[in-house]
């Protein structure tokens, strides 16, 4: 699936939780190619809630499933996922919170980039902060993602800067324990933080 495909399902999805006033950050793998133009095989759109929470509220996020005859279900980190269907193809829209392994910290929020996709206004966490949220993941998907995005960000066309600081703010964020595990699986996978 081309990445077109997902920038419907956000636009969709998007319009439709804005239109009953929930806020929402876009946090996942699309962060890749909208906010900063790196050609990234998508497989689906993250979007951590602000505001509301799928938990508390279930019948209001189901009741717009049934609205919009969206199938949904519950993801492996207790979290809501819409399925929604795109041109013929059918797109998993995750609506994460901070419940059981996922923790997103205020930090990452308030530094959240406004990006304009299809004339609608997207925020979208930094490639810095998804670099520390895969790294805090600690599975094999999540490593090859960051040795894949170290290599990406190597290459001098694509002009991406990372901000080394920004990355130890949000190291900083999570409990002393595990800053050391965060900083280390983010170097071994080639991104160098020192």
């Amino acid at each position: 699936m081309g990445v077109g495909v997902f920038v419907d399902a956000l636009v969709r999805v998007g319009g439709v939780l804005r239109g009953r006033g929930v806020g929402f950050i876009v946090v996942g793998s699309l962060v890749l190619p909208l906010a900063y133009g790196v050609d990234w095989v998508v497989h689906d759109v993250d979007l951590f809630l602000i505001g509301r929470s799928t938990l508390t509220d279930a019948e209001f996020f189901e009741g717009i499933a049934r609205e919009f005859d969206w199938d949904y279900g519950l993801n492996a980190f207790g979290g809501m996922y819409y399925e929604v269907v795109v041109n013929g193809e059918v797109v998993r829209v995750d609506l994460m919170e901070n419940l059981l392994d996922v923790y997103i910290p205020e930090a990452m929020i308030n530094d959240a980039l406004s990006i304009r996709v299809n004339g609608e206004e997207f925020r979208f966490i930094r490639i810095e902060a998804l670099i520390v949220l895969k790294a805090r993941e600690a599975t094999d998907e999540a490593e090859e993602f960051l040795e894949k995005l170290a290599e990406k960000i190597a290459d001098p066309g694509t002009g991406i800067e990372l901000d080394k600081e920004r990355i130890r703010k949000y190291i900083n964020q999570y409990p002393e324990e595990e800053r050391e595990s965060i900083t280390h699986k983010i170097q071994t996978t080639g991104i160098y933080i020192e």
